[in-house]
Protein backbone atom coordinates (compact mmCIF):
# COMPACT_ATOMS: atom_id res chain seq x y z
CA UNK A 1 0.00 0.00 0.00
CA UNK A 2 1.45 3.36 -0.96
CA UNK A 3 2.11 5.85 1.79
CA UNK A 4 1.03 9.39 1.06
CA UNK A 5 3.55 12.19 1.20
CA UNK A 6 2.81 14.96 3.65
CA UNK A 7 0.01 17.12 2.21
CA UNK A 8 0.57 20.76 1.37
CA UNK A 9 -0.10 23.05 4.35
CA UNK A 10 -3.53 24.66 4.61
CA UNK A 11 -3.62 28.36 5.31
CA UNK A 12 -6.30 29.39 7.77
CA UNK A 13 -7.22 33.08 7.78
CA UNK A 14 -9.39 34.35 10.65
CA UNK A 15 -12.69 35.83 9.53
CA UNK A 16 -14.59 38.63 11.27
CA UNK A 17 -15.78 37.38 14.62
CA UNK A 18 -13.06 34.75 14.93
CA UNK A 19 -10.67 35.05 17.89
CA UNK A 20 -7.28 36.70 17.41
CA UNK A 21 -4.62 33.98 16.99
CA UNK A 22 -2.27 35.95 19.26
CA UNK A 23 -4.81 35.81 22.09
CA UNK A 24 -5.42 32.08 21.60
CA UNK A 25 -1.69 31.36 21.42
CA UNK A 26 -1.04 33.29 24.63
CA UNK A 27 -3.65 31.26 26.51
CA UNK A 28 -2.36 28.02 25.00
CA UNK A 29 1.26 28.83 25.88
CA UNK A 30 0.35 29.51 29.49
CA UNK A 31 -1.64 26.26 29.75
CA UNK A 32 1.23 24.24 28.26
CA UNK A 33 3.62 25.85 30.72
CA UNK A 34 1.41 24.97 33.69
CA UNK A 35 0.65 21.46 32.39
CA UNK A 36 4.29 20.52 31.94
CA UNK A 37 4.86 21.11 35.63
CA UNK A 38 2.41 18.30 36.38
CA UNK A 39 1.75 15.82 33.57
CA UNK A 40 3.65 12.62 32.89
CA UNK A 41 5.32 12.81 29.47
CA UNK A 42 6.70 10.01 27.32
CA UNK A 43 10.09 8.87 28.56
CA UNK A 44 10.66 6.38 25.73
CA UNK A 45 12.24 3.89 28.12
CA UNK A 46 12.37 0.20 27.25
CA UNK A 47 9.88 -0.66 30.01
CA UNK A 48 7.48 2.00 28.79
CA UNK A 49 7.65 0.61 25.26
CA UNK A 50 7.17 -2.98 26.42
CA UNK A 51 4.20 -2.08 28.63
CA UNK A 52 2.50 -0.22 25.79
CA UNK A 53 3.20 -3.02 23.32
CA UNK A 54 1.67 -5.49 25.77
CA UNK A 55 -1.47 -3.37 26.16
CA UNK A 56 -1.95 -3.16 22.40
CA UNK A 57 -1.16 -6.85 21.87
CA UNK A 58 -3.63 -7.85 24.58
CA UNK A 59 -6.32 -5.72 22.97
CA UNK A 60 -5.60 -7.09 19.51
CA UNK A 61 -5.93 -10.64 20.84
CA UNK A 62 -9.43 -9.85 22.10
CA UNK A 63 -10.24 -8.13 18.80
CA UNK A 64 -9.19 -11.22 16.85
CA UNK A 65 -11.22 -13.51 19.11
CA UNK A 66 -14.33 -11.36 18.73
CA UNK A 67 -13.82 -11.10 14.97
CA UNK A 68 -13.65 -14.91 14.71
CA UNK A 69 -16.81 -15.27 16.81
CA UNK A 70 -18.59 -12.65 14.70
CA UNK A 71 -17.52 -14.34 11.46
CA UNK A 72 -19.07 -17.60 12.65
CA UNK A 73 -22.26 -15.90 13.84
CA UNK A 74 -22.75 -13.93 10.64
CA UNK A 75 -22.33 -17.11 8.58
CA UNK A 76 -25.27 -18.51 10.58
CA UNK A 77 -27.26 -15.27 10.04
CA UNK A 78 -26.93 -14.36 13.69
CA UNK A 79 -26.46 -10.60 14.08
CA UNK A 80 -25.61 -10.68 17.79
CA UNK A 81 -22.16 -9.37 16.88
CA UNK A 82 -19.59 -8.44 19.51
CA UNK A 83 -18.53 -4.77 19.25
CA UNK A 84 -15.03 -3.34 18.69
CA UNK A 85 -15.78 -0.67 21.30
CA UNK A 86 -18.36 0.30 23.89
CA UNK A 87 -20.00 3.71 24.28
CA UNK A 88 -20.51 4.58 27.94
CA UNK A 89 -22.69 7.53 28.92
CA UNK A 90 -20.97 8.13 32.26
CA UNK A 91 -23.65 10.57 33.42
CA UNK A 92 -26.12 13.07 31.97
CA UNK A 93 -24.68 16.17 33.65
CA UNK A 94 -23.37 18.82 31.25
CA UNK A 95 -22.16 22.39 31.67
CA UNK A 96 -23.13 23.28 28.07
CA UNK A 97 -26.56 23.80 26.56
CA UNK A 98 -25.92 22.91 22.91
CA UNK A 99 -28.77 23.68 20.54
CA UNK A 100 -28.30 20.40 18.64
CA UNK A 101 -28.00 18.21 21.75
CA UNK A 102 -29.74 14.85 21.29
CA UNK A 103 -29.35 11.58 23.17
CA UNK A 104 -30.56 9.69 20.07
CA UNK A 105 -34.07 9.68 21.57
CA UNK A 106 -35.03 13.32 21.06
CA UNK A 107 -33.98 14.35 24.58
CA UNK A 108 -31.25 16.71 25.72
CA UNK A 109 -28.72 15.25 28.14
CA UNK A 110 -28.72 18.34 30.35
CA UNK A 111 -32.46 17.93 30.91
CA UNK A 112 -32.12 14.34 32.13
CA UNK A 113 -31.66 13.20 35.72
CA UNK A 114 -28.81 11.04 37.02
CA UNK A 115 -30.94 8.52 38.88
CA UNK A 116 -29.01 5.27 39.27
CA UNK A 117 -25.65 6.65 38.13
CA UNK A 118 -22.86 4.18 38.85
CA UNK A 119 -20.41 5.04 41.61
CA UNK A 120 -16.66 4.55 41.22
CA UNK A 121 -16.52 0.88 42.25
CA UNK A 122 -19.55 0.02 40.13
CA UNK A 123 -17.91 1.82 37.21
CA UNK A 124 -14.78 -0.29 37.62
CA UNK A 125 -16.87 -3.46 37.68
CA UNK A 126 -18.63 -2.35 34.50
CA UNK A 127 -15.28 -1.88 32.76
CA UNK A 128 -14.19 -5.38 33.79
CA UNK A 129 -17.36 -6.94 32.34
CA UNK A 130 -17.02 -5.04 29.08
CA UNK A 131 -13.33 -5.86 28.68
CA UNK A 132 -14.02 -9.61 28.48
CA UNK A 133 -15.18 -9.26 24.88
CA UNK A 134 -14.19 -5.86 23.56
CA UNK A 135 -11.15 -3.61 23.59
CA UNK A 136 -12.27 -0.04 23.00
CA UNK A 137 -14.01 2.21 25.51
CA UNK A 138 -15.61 5.52 24.57
CA UNK A 139 -16.26 7.82 27.53
CA UNK A 140 -19.03 10.33 26.87
CA UNK A 141 -21.93 12.06 28.57
CA UNK A 142 -23.37 14.52 29.21
CA UNK A 143 -19.92 15.96 29.70
CA UNK A 144 -17.60 13.23 31.01
CA UNK A 145 -14.95 15.63 32.36
CA UNK A 146 -17.46 16.94 34.91
CA UNK A 147 -17.48 13.50 36.53
CA UNK A 148 -15.19 13.71 39.57
CA UNK A 149 -13.86 10.15 39.35
CA UNK A 150 -12.89 10.38 35.68
CA UNK A 151 -9.16 9.95 36.55
CA UNK A 152 -10.02 6.71 38.37
CA UNK A 153 -12.01 5.43 35.39
CA UNK A 154 -9.18 6.24 32.99
CA UNK A 155 -6.63 4.54 35.25
CA UNK A 156 -8.80 1.42 35.53
CA UNK A 157 -9.49 1.23 31.80
CA UNK A 158 -5.78 1.53 31.10
CA UNK A 159 -4.97 -1.14 33.71
CA UNK A 160 -7.44 -3.48 32.01
CA UNK A 161 -5.61 -2.93 28.71
CA UNK A 162 -8.44 -1.20 26.88
CA UNK A 163 -7.31 0.04 23.47
CA UNK A 164 -8.23 2.49 22.15
CA UNK A 165 -9.19 4.50 25.21
CA UNK A 166 -11.34 7.39 23.93
CA UNK A 167 -13.17 10.41 25.34
CA UNK A 168 -15.59 12.85 23.73
CA UNK A 169 -15.58 16.20 25.53
CA UNK A 170 -16.65 19.79 25.01
CA UNK A 171 -13.13 20.75 26.08
CA UNK A 172 -14.31 23.33 28.60
CA UNK A 173 -12.35 21.91 31.54
CA UNK A 174 -9.06 20.99 29.89
CA UNK A 175 -7.36 24.12 31.27
CA UNK A 176 -8.45 23.09 34.77
CA UNK A 177 -7.61 19.41 34.41
CA UNK A 178 -4.08 19.51 33.04
CA UNK A 179 -2.53 21.51 35.93
CA UNK A 180 -4.37 19.29 38.44
CA UNK A 181 -2.16 16.48 39.85
CA UNK A 182 -5.12 14.10 39.74
CA UNK A 183 -4.87 14.25 35.94
CA UNK A 184 -1.11 13.87 35.69
CA UNK A 185 -1.48 10.59 33.72
CA UNK A 186 -4.56 11.58 31.74
CA UNK A 187 -2.86 12.44 28.45
CA UNK A 188 -0.40 9.57 28.76
CA UNK A 189 -3.16 6.99 29.17
CA UNK A 190 -5.68 8.35 26.67
CA UNK A 191 -5.41 7.17 23.07
CA UNK A 192 -7.93 9.50 21.44
CA UNK A 193 -9.27 12.83 22.69
CA UNK A 194 -12.22 14.21 20.72
CA UNK A 195 -13.18 17.82 21.37
CA UNK A 196 -16.33 19.46 20.02
CA UNK A 197 -15.70 22.48 17.80
CA UNK A 198 -18.74 23.67 15.87
CA UNK A 199 -17.75 27.19 14.84
CA UNK A 200 -14.96 29.76 15.10
CA UNK A 201 -17.15 32.84 15.14
CA UNK A 202 -17.26 33.35 18.89
CA UNK A 203 -20.71 34.95 18.98
CA UNK A 204 -22.16 32.13 16.89
CA UNK A 205 -20.35 29.48 18.90
CA UNK A 206 -21.61 30.89 22.19
CA UNK A 207 -25.16 30.78 20.84
CA UNK A 208 -24.80 27.16 19.66
CA UNK A 209 -23.23 26.01 22.93
CA UNK A 210 -25.33 28.17 25.25
CA UNK A 211 -22.29 29.48 27.15
CA UNK A 212 -20.36 32.73 27.54
CA UNK A 213 -18.05 33.90 24.78
CA UNK A 214 -14.92 33.84 26.92
CA UNK A 215 -15.37 30.12 27.56
CA UNK A 216 -15.60 29.54 23.81
CA UNK A 217 -12.21 31.21 23.34
CA UNK A 218 -10.83 29.14 26.20
CA UNK A 219 -11.94 25.89 24.52
CA UNK A 220 -10.15 26.90 21.32
CA UNK A 221 -7.01 27.69 23.33
CA UNK A 222 -7.34 24.35 25.12
CA UNK A 223 -7.33 22.51 21.79
CA UNK A 224 -4.24 24.40 20.64
CA UNK A 225 -2.52 23.55 23.92
CA UNK A 226 -3.37 19.87 23.49
CA UNK A 227 -1.91 19.98 19.99
CA UNK A 228 1.34 21.41 21.34
CA UNK A 229 1.50 18.85 24.13
CA UNK A 230 1.44 16.06 21.54
CA UNK A 231 5.15 16.77 21.09
CA UNK A 232 5.71 15.52 24.64
CA UNK A 233 3.12 12.75 25.04
CA UNK A 234 1.47 10.43 22.52
CA UNK A 235 -2.28 10.68 21.89
CA UNK A 236 -4.55 11.33 18.92
CA UNK A 237 -6.40 14.66 18.91
CA UNK A 238 -9.62 15.27 16.98
CA UNK A 239 -12.17 18.03 16.64
CA UNK A 240 -15.75 16.93 16.10
CA UNK A 241 -17.90 19.37 14.14
CA UNK A 242 -21.68 19.04 13.98
CA UNK A 243 -22.81 20.65 10.72
CA UNK A 244 -26.22 22.32 10.87
CA UNK A 245 -28.02 24.33 8.16
CA UNK A 246 -26.99 27.49 10.06
CA UNK A 247 -23.31 26.63 10.59
CA UNK A 248 -22.17 25.32 7.19
CA UNK A 249 -19.74 28.19 6.61
CA UNK A 250 -18.46 27.92 10.16
CA UNK A 251 -17.81 24.20 9.64
CA UNK A 252 -15.84 25.18 6.54
CA UNK A 253 -13.68 27.47 8.69
CA UNK A 254 -13.18 24.76 11.33
CA UNK A 255 -12.02 22.41 8.57
CA UNK A 256 -9.38 24.93 7.45
CA UNK A 257 -8.39 25.63 11.06
CA UNK A 258 -8.01 21.94 11.91
CA UNK A 259 -6.02 21.20 8.74
CA UNK A 260 -3.83 24.24 9.41
CA UNK A 261 -3.02 22.94 12.90
CA UNK A 262 -2.68 19.32 11.67
CA UNK A 263 -5.54 18.16 13.91
CA UNK A 264 -7.89 15.36 12.91
CA UNK A 265 -11.26 16.66 11.66
CA UNK A 266 -14.46 14.65 12.17
CA UNK A 267 -17.51 16.09 10.34
CA UNK A 268 -20.98 15.10 11.56
CA UNK A 269 -24.11 16.12 9.64
CA UNK A 270 -26.90 17.13 11.99
CA UNK A 271 -29.53 14.45 12.52
CA UNK A 272 -33.22 15.15 12.94
CA UNK A 273 -34.35 12.23 15.04
CA UNK A 274 -33.14 8.98 13.48
CA UNK A 275 -32.12 10.40 10.10
CA UNK A 276 -29.98 13.12 8.53
CA UNK A 277 -31.40 16.63 8.19
CA UNK A 278 -32.88 16.78 4.66
CA UNK A 279 -32.66 20.57 4.63
CA UNK A 280 -28.93 20.16 5.05
CA UNK A 281 -28.54 17.62 2.24
CA UNK A 282 -30.41 19.86 -0.21
CA UNK A 283 -28.30 22.93 0.57
CA UNK A 284 -25.82 23.81 -2.21
CA UNK A 285 -23.36 25.28 0.31
CA UNK A 286 -23.38 22.00 2.19
CA UNK A 287 -22.76 20.07 -1.00
CA UNK A 288 -19.79 22.32 -1.74
CA UNK A 289 -18.45 21.70 1.77
CA UNK A 290 -18.76 17.93 1.27
CA UNK A 291 -16.75 18.21 -1.95
CA UNK A 292 -14.09 20.23 -0.14
CA UNK A 293 -13.85 17.69 2.69
CA UNK A 294 -13.51 14.83 0.22
CA UNK A 295 -10.78 16.67 -1.68
CA UNK A 296 -8.86 17.32 1.55
CA UNK A 297 -9.12 13.61 2.41
CA UNK A 298 -7.76 12.63 -0.99
CA UNK A 299 -4.88 15.09 -0.50
CA UNK A 300 -3.93 13.27 2.69
CA UNK A 301 -5.19 15.68 5.33
CA UNK A 302 -6.40 14.32 8.65
CA UNK A 303 -10.10 13.69 7.99
CA UNK A 304 -11.56 10.90 10.12
CA UNK A 305 -12.77 7.88 8.19
CA UNK A 306 -12.14 6.15 4.90
CA UNK A 307 -13.09 7.94 1.70
CA UNK A 308 -16.04 5.64 1.13
CA UNK A 309 -17.30 6.05 4.68
CA UNK A 310 -16.97 9.85 4.69
CA UNK A 311 -18.80 10.16 1.37
CA UNK A 312 -21.63 7.88 2.49
CA UNK A 313 -21.94 9.65 5.85
CA UNK A 314 -21.97 13.21 4.53
CA UNK A 315 -24.30 12.41 1.64
CA UNK A 316 -26.65 10.35 3.80
CA UNK A 317 -26.29 7.31 1.54
CA UNK A 318 -28.23 4.21 2.58
CA UNK A 319 -26.45 1.53 4.61
CA UNK A 320 -27.35 -1.50 6.65
CA UNK A 321 -26.81 -0.87 10.35
CA UNK A 322 -25.87 -3.59 12.84
CA UNK A 323 -26.71 -2.06 16.23
CA UNK A 324 -24.95 -4.68 18.38
CA UNK A 325 -21.65 -3.35 16.96
CA UNK A 326 -22.27 0.13 18.43
CA UNK A 327 -23.70 -0.56 21.88
CA UNK A 328 -24.61 2.19 24.33
CA UNK A 329 -24.32 1.71 28.08
CA UNK A 330 -26.47 4.06 30.11
CA UNK A 331 -25.53 5.87 33.32
CA UNK A 332 -26.79 2.96 35.46
CA UNK A 333 -24.67 0.33 33.71
CA UNK A 334 -27.52 -0.93 31.56
CA UNK A 335 -26.99 -2.01 27.97
CA UNK A 336 -29.64 -0.31 25.85
CA UNK A 337 -30.73 -3.09 23.48
CA UNK A 338 -30.85 -3.42 20.55
CA UNK A 339 -30.37 0.28 19.90
CA UNK A 340 -30.64 3.53 21.82
CA UNK A 341 -32.43 5.36 19.02
CA UNK A 342 -36.14 6.09 19.32
CA UNK A 343 -37.72 3.98 16.58
CA UNK A 344 -40.45 1.44 15.87
CA UNK A 345 -38.88 -0.88 18.44
CA UNK A 346 -38.81 0.15 22.08
CA UNK A 347 -35.40 -0.84 23.46
CA UNK A 348 -34.94 -2.81 26.64
CA UNK A 349 -32.32 -2.38 29.36
CA UNK A 350 -30.03 -5.21 30.38
CA UNK A 351 -27.96 -4.63 33.53
CA UNK A 352 -24.37 -5.51 32.60
CA UNK A 353 -23.33 -5.71 36.25
CA UNK A 354 -25.36 -8.92 36.56
CA UNK A 355 -23.20 -10.74 34.03
CA UNK A 356 -19.64 -12.03 33.94
CA UNK A 357 -19.01 -10.87 30.38
CA UNK A 358 -20.42 -8.70 27.65
CA UNK A 359 -21.11 -11.80 25.56
CA UNK A 360 -23.26 -13.30 28.32
CA UNK A 361 -25.27 -10.08 28.51
CA UNK A 362 -25.61 -10.08 24.71
CA UNK A 363 -26.95 -13.63 24.79
CA UNK A 364 -29.57 -12.69 27.38
CA UNK A 365 -30.51 -9.53 25.49
CA UNK A 366 -30.91 -11.35 22.17
CA UNK A 367 -33.44 -13.69 23.78
CA UNK A 368 -35.58 -10.63 24.53
CA UNK A 369 -35.12 -8.88 21.18
CA UNK A 370 -33.40 -10.65 18.30
CA UNK A 371 -31.15 -8.10 16.54
CA UNK A 372 -30.92 -10.11 13.32
CA UNK A 373 -31.98 -8.00 10.31
CA UNK A 374 -33.51 -5.46 12.68
CA UNK A 375 -32.43 -2.49 10.56
CA UNK A 376 -34.96 -1.59 7.88
CA UNK A 377 -38.54 -0.51 7.30
CA UNK A 378 -40.28 -3.87 7.30
CA UNK A 379 -42.33 -5.59 9.97
CA UNK A 380 -40.44 -5.88 13.28
CA UNK A 381 -37.68 -3.62 11.98
CA UNK A 382 -36.49 -0.33 13.43
CA UNK A 383 -37.83 1.94 10.68
CA UNK A 384 -34.88 4.31 11.10
CA UNK A 385 -32.11 5.62 8.83
CA UNK A 386 -29.62 6.94 11.35
CA UNK A 387 -26.78 9.05 10.06
CA UNK A 388 -24.07 8.94 12.71
CA UNK A 389 -20.50 7.86 12.06
CA UNK A 390 -20.96 4.83 14.30
CA UNK A 391 -23.76 3.48 12.10
CA UNK A 392 -21.56 3.67 9.03
CA UNK A 393 -18.69 1.92 10.77
CA UNK A 394 -20.95 -1.06 11.54
CA UNK A 395 -21.75 -1.36 7.84
CA UNK A 396 -18.02 -1.28 6.95
CA UNK A 397 -17.17 -3.84 9.66
CA UNK A 398 -19.74 -6.35 8.41
CA UNK A 399 -18.59 -5.93 4.82
CA UNK A 400 -15.19 -6.97 6.12
CA UNK A 401 -16.72 -10.02 7.81
CA UNK A 402 -18.54 -11.00 4.65
CA UNK A 403 -15.41 -10.71 2.56
CA UNK A 404 -12.31 -10.75 4.80
CA UNK A 405 -9.92 -10.90 1.85
CA UNK A 406 -10.39 -8.45 -0.99
CA UNK A 407 -13.35 -6.75 0.60
CA UNK A 408 -11.53 -3.47 1.14
CA UNK A 409 -11.68 -3.51 4.95
CA UNK A 410 -7.90 -3.44 5.36
CA UNK A 411 -7.58 -0.44 3.10
CA UNK A 412 -10.38 1.35 4.92
CA UNK A 413 -8.61 0.74 8.23
CA UNK A 414 -5.42 2.23 6.80
CA UNK A 415 -7.39 5.23 5.53
CA UNK A 416 -8.85 5.68 9.01
CA UNK A 417 -5.34 5.86 10.35
CA UNK A 418 -4.27 8.28 7.62
CA UNK A 419 -1.71 5.90 6.10
CA UNK A 420 -3.10 5.74 2.55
Amino acid sequence: MPVLTKPAPVSYKPLPGHPRPADINARADELVKQALKVIETDKHTLKEKIDEAQRVADALTTTAQSYAANYKRLSMNDHTLLPPYMIWTMHNTCNFRCSYCDNHRGEKYFDLKNDGKLDTEQGKKLLAVIRKNTTGIYFCGGEPTVRLDLPDMVDEAHRLNFFPLMINTNGSRIHKMLPDPRYKNFLKKMDIIIVSMDALNIERLAAVWGVKEDLCEQVIANIVALRRLQKRVRFKLMVNTVITPDTIHEADSVLDWANHHDIWFSPVPMNCGPRVNNVLLENSDYQALVSKIMKRKEQGHKILGSRRLIKDLLEGNPIKCYPSLKPHVDIDGSLIWPCKVASNIEPVKVNLLKYDSLDAAYEAASEIIDPTDIHGHGAKQCGSDCNWMQNYTTDAYVRGLQKPIGGGLVRELFEFAGVV
